[in-house]
């Protein structure tokens, strides 16, 4: 049976995706994929019910949703098509009509500037900083892996390189990020805004259960659902932004209308 990193490796290989303008794009998002699923998870134990909850967690964040979620619907039908899941599993990645995009828009989004918290920033670093130092031991696996055997065979050496792969690739990304990045000035904020935007950090009331949900809004680079940090792109960051304390606001998520009233704003 076949694990996600070998799953993913052949798709890249066998598809050309990675010859056409959109692959390190690609590359980027099926790999964000193959690190929340597990790299040594078979291909065959995915079920239906998680794939589709990954694809809610990505229209939850936000960003270029048309995008993201269409490279792994692709990869799916992939595994489906040579015999590596007996599973249909693209069918529940579904995409909202309203996040398509084209290439070109997606182009220009990947060039716009980032507005990211002072923590989001240092978090992105510290993991910049945290994978260059993993450089050096990778290197060393793969020269003790190497020197073991034959290489055409060697399943360390292959888990090795592929975790070197990994590595370079979110290497790319964050730096990537970094750059675009534009770190909040907060302390020129009110310690109470009066309205909400980009580093507020929310508490809205469920009107229908009576919870009180507790969010950050930030930029879809940022986000983290895991966190409670939601994009500005998201469902419930478009609905929010720009509302005062104590607003009704409506939000239209992919389960249905939702109902919230905003009991505190602060930075």
């Amino acid at each position: 049976m076949t694990n996600m990193s070998d799953a993913l490796t052949g798709y890249l290989t066998n598809s050309g995706l990675m010859k056409s303008a959109d692959g390190q794009y690609a590359q980027k998002e099926l790999h964000r994929f193959g690190r929340s699923i597990g790299w040594t998870r078979l291909v065959e134990s995915l079920a239906p019910p998680e794939i589709a909850s990954y694809a809610e967690g990505v229209i939850a964040a936000g960003g270029d949703i048309s995008g993201k979620l269409g490279f792994i619907k692709d990869f799916l039908a992939y595994l489906k098509k040579h015999g590596l899941s007996s599973h249909s599993l693209a069918p529940h990645v579904k995409i909202p009509r309203a996040a398509a995009q084209t290439s070109s828009s997606r182009s220009s989004l990947n060039n716009e500037t980032i507005q990211i918290t002072a923590e989001g920033h240092a978090t992105m670093l510290n993991e910049l900083e945290n994978l260059k130092n993993q450089r050096v031991s990778i290197a060393e696996t793969i020269g003790i892996a190497r020197s073991d055997g034959d290489v055409s065979d060697n399943a360390p050496l292959e888990a090795a390189r592929e975790l070197q792969i990994n590595t370079e690739s979110r290497i790319r990304e964050l730096e990537e990020m970094i750059r675009r990045s534009v770190v909040l000035d907060q302390s020129k904020t009110p310690s109470k805004s009066s309205s909400i935007k980009i580093g507020s950090k929310v508490e809205l009331l469920d009107e229908e259960s009576g919870k009180t949900l507790k969010y950050t809004l930030v930029d879809s680079a940022e986000a983290d659902p895991t966190l409670g940090k939601i994009s500005v792109a998201s469902p419930v960051g478009k609905a929010i932004i720009g509302h005062r304390q104590g607003e009704k606001i409506i939000v239209q998520a992919p389960r249905g209308e939702r109902s919230y009233r905003v009991k505190s704003i602060a930075i």
